[in-house]
């Protein structure tokens, strides 16, 4: 008697221990001293049952051993511990142990019940095995349980999501014995997936009318699934209010994944304020939806006031709040961000790391960029690219950085590079000095075949562009076999930045031919080159695709209009071409008021400026430049120290040597050379020393010039215009014998006048 009730005690113990789920590390130290006490304290056998309790608990506690054993101990064994061995192994990722345990059982006198062929199916549902899954249904038939809902319901998925076969999933679907809620929702949920929105509709209201069932939540997100208008959306939402499920956390969330991304935000947020309780996925995705429809300030605010709620984050959420720090260009936000990836464990994951890489890499933070890369644990090859672009746009040393890197990927064994792989490695290369590493890159592209790809085939015309190798540019053009828009782009750009303005001009007639239309891309580049050609004509013809195709509110486009016409000379029509802007930016003003101090209209270009200024449209360094060019033109020295002052203390815009040489040049013309000298003295390049220089020759300051001229050779020895202006100012003042040593230490080092050059000729 008291061995008995002894045994009942532990048997009820393991139960108690499986219960509240105890860590695993505890629970398998206790699991073991139970056994030990129920094997010390048994003079018989242990009951069946209490096998199958250890068997089970071995199996939660992830120890697949001591299962085994336990099974292997039994004298006698039951459905029930076959079904939770073989379950066991599955669920640990041992499917061909446990295929084979299912295989054993069947030749043993333990036949499996609904629950076995239920869980095999299942697992031949998440291997995508279809034939294994097809086998296990005619054994399901021999035995006679074709007709049981519960394993109707796991063969129903399974043709739909293995085999696509809705013919055979509803004539499963149609043999059963009775249709539950579960097995419809299998049914539905499944063709959303794979068939429209009136098909599963109409299942749903079979389901309402022939079985009386109520939907669930389940029901109604499935039904979610397969919208693609705000209609069909609209009417599950009506659905969700009738059955009392709007606020529901599950129904709740699908609703404002799906307005997202129909761009219905407004309705979204009210379905998502109307959530009584909002997990993380609801969270998710009322997120994504802002970042998807432009608005990330309000994404951040939103994972902020999430964070504030306790809420943690998981890796969904803190990708698409990183992509909306990235595309709000918010590098402080962005920070905050990692703080909570590092807070929440996630620093490691490949997934977030690459999101938070691309934020890094926008600020120029490339050692954060490489920092991150390094933590990452299971690097997938989306994080190997984002780390290659990043090294592509390193401003020095980018091929040496990025080809060390490729060296690096290609010696792991997990991860293989594909063609992003390849325009990311190709992207580094951007200069002449790297035509001979890009060269051997078009190689590898050519040797794996993959040259003809559009992707890789308009990376390597931008390569060789870059490189200044136009003929190997054109033939790359060549090679691809489905040339698209940025193709004919790319290489009509690759024309134009290496001054072949009349063949950009002849591809794209080319392109018109060939029935590809202008875009917002190639047509700027047509008209860029139009003006370089001062081709008036030809840029008007381009002006009216440009109306023709609808692109008046492209304001990119109208800027390069605006600029064409006035580097024609025709500021009339450029301005008209400005006025009819919808949304003038800081680009377009630029290109106005640039065009007005090439006409040497200094008014204008200030009156524009002013113009400007009130609509609140803050002004670059291109702006000042222009200004300060226009002011020089007239000889409006104050005017041009009062925007040079602005540049510098109101907008806290950084002097480039094209400022002072411009600054220097109107103080030049108007005699103040001690003011331009005490301008440039620490700051001066090389073009506002020789604008000074040249301004000493003309009021003939010879003890000013020779310091201008000292200071000219010193930063470029080999610039001839420093000696020549130096030397022909002491000739004028008769000083022969310095203009003679002068002129000698020119051909000391090499220097030598350039010869002229007519653009007529």
């Amino acid at each position: 008697m008291h061995r008995r009730s002894t045994r009942k005690l532990l048997s009820d113990a393991i139960q108690l221990l499986l219960h509240h789920h105890l860590k695993p590390r505890k629970s398998i130290e206790e699991c073991k001293q139970i056994h030990a006490k129920l094997i010390r304290s048994n003079q018989t056998p242990l009951q069946i049952h209490i096998f199958n309790i250890l068997l089970n608990f071995y199996s939660q506690c992830n120890d697949l051993c001591s299962a085994r054993r336990v099974f292997d101990q039994m004298p006698h064994k039951n459905v029930v511990s076959w079904t939770s061995l073989i379950s066991s192994y599955a669920l640990h990722g041992f499917l061909r142990t446990s295929v084979a345990l299912f295989t054993e059982m069947l030749e043993s006198t333990v036949k499996p019940n609904t629950h076995t062929f239920s869980f095999m199916i299942h697992e031949c549902t998440t291997s995508c095995l279809s034939v294994l899954g097809i086998q296990i249904h005619c054994l399901v038939i021999k035995f006679g349980f074709e007709k049981d809902e519960f394993l109707g319901s796991a063969l129903v998925d399974f043709y739909l999501k293995v085999w696509n076969n809705m013919d055979e999933a509803f004539r499963v679907f149609d043999g059963l014995w009775r249709r539950d809620r579960v097995t419809w929702n299998v049914l539905i949920s499944g063709l959303a997936d794979v068939s429209d929105v009136g098909e599963v509709l109409r299942l749903f209201r079979e389901m309402r009318v022939a079985d009386e069932l109520r939907p669930n939540d389940y029901t109604l997100t499935s039904l979610l699934k397969c919208c693609s208008l705000i209609i069909e959306v609209d009417q599950i939402h009506g659905l969700a209010m009738k059955y009392g499920m709007e606020s529901d956390v599950v129904v709740g969330s699908g609703l404002v994944d799906m307005y997202g991304k129909c761009g219905k935000l407004d309705t979204g947020r009210k379905v998502f304020d109307s959530m009584e309780v909002k997990d993380i996925f609801s969270w998710s995705s009322i997120i994504a939806s802002y970042v998807r429809n432009g608005s990330p300030e309000q994404a951040v605010t939103l994972f902020l006031h999430m964070c504030r709620q306790g809420v943690k984050p998981d890796q969904h959420v803190l990708s698409s709040v990183l992509r909306a720090c990235a595309e709000a260009g918010n590098l402080e936000s962005g920070i905050q961000v990692h703080a909570q990836m590092i807070k929440n464990a996630y620093q490691a994951d490949c997934f977030v790391g690459s999101a938070l890489m691309s934020i890094y890499a926008n600020a120029k933070e490339l050692g954060s960029v490489e920092k991150l890369f390094r933590r990452i644990e299971n690097k997938d090859i989306v994080a190997w690219n984002c780390i290659l672009m990043c090294y592509a746009q390193k401003e020095e040393l980018a091929t040496f950085y990025s080809i060390s890197l490729f060296r690096e990927l290609c010696q792991t064994s997990t991860v293989r590079p594909d063609m992003a792989t390849l325009v990311a490695l190709i992207a580094s290369c951007q200069s002449v000095l790297d035509l001979a590493v890009g060269i051997q890159i078009h190689g590898l592209i050519m040797k794996r075949r993959v040259g003809c790809e559009t992707s890789i085939g308009n990376a390597v015309i931008i390569m060789y562009s870059n490189c200044g190798s136009i003929i190997d540019a054109y033939k790359a053009f060549d090679d691809i076999v489905n040339k698209d828009e940025i193709s004919w782009s790319s290489i009509i750009g690759s024309h134009l930045q290496n001054g072949f303005e009349l063949e950009a001009v002849n591809i794209c007639k080319e392109m018109l031919a060939e029935g590809i239309y202008l875009t917002s891309f190639s047509l700027p580049l047509c008209i860029a080159a139009s003006a370089k050609l001062a081709a008036i004509d030809l840029g008007k013809q381009f002006h009216s695709f440009f109306v023709k195709l609808g692109l008046e509110g492209d304001t990119f486009v109208g800027s390069s209009i605006v600029d064409m016409y006035a580097k024609c000379g025709n500021v009339e029509a450029s301005q008209k071409a400005f006025k009819e802007l919808q949304e003038p930016n800081v680009v377009s003003f630029n290109t106005m008021i640039s065009g007005f101090a090439r006409q040497g209209n200094a008014a204008k270009a200030i009156e524009l400026y002013g113009e400007m200024e009130k609509m609140g449209i803050v002004p670059n360094g291109v702006t000042f430049l222009a200004l300060l060019s226009g002011c020089s033109h007239m000889g409006l020295v104050e005017n041009s120290l009062a925007f040079f002052n602005i540049m510098c203390q109101k907008y806290n815009i950084e002097p480039e040597p094209e400022h002072f040489a411009c600054l220097v040049d109107v103080l030049g013309r108007a005699g103040r050379l001690e003011e331009a000298y005490c301008i440039i003295e620490n700051d001066g390049s090389v073009l506002a020393w020789k604008t000074l220089l040249s301004a000493c020759r003309n009021y003939e300051n010879t003890k000013l010039a020779e310091k201008c001229a000292t200071k000219v050779m010193q930063l470029d020895p080999t610039d001839h215009s420093s000696y020549v202006l130096l030397s022909n100012l002491y000739s004028r003042e008769g000083k022969w014998k310095e203009a003679s040593k002068l002129r000698q230490k020119l051909v000391n080092v090499g220097g030598k006048k350039n010869l002229g050059s007519s653009w007529l000729m």
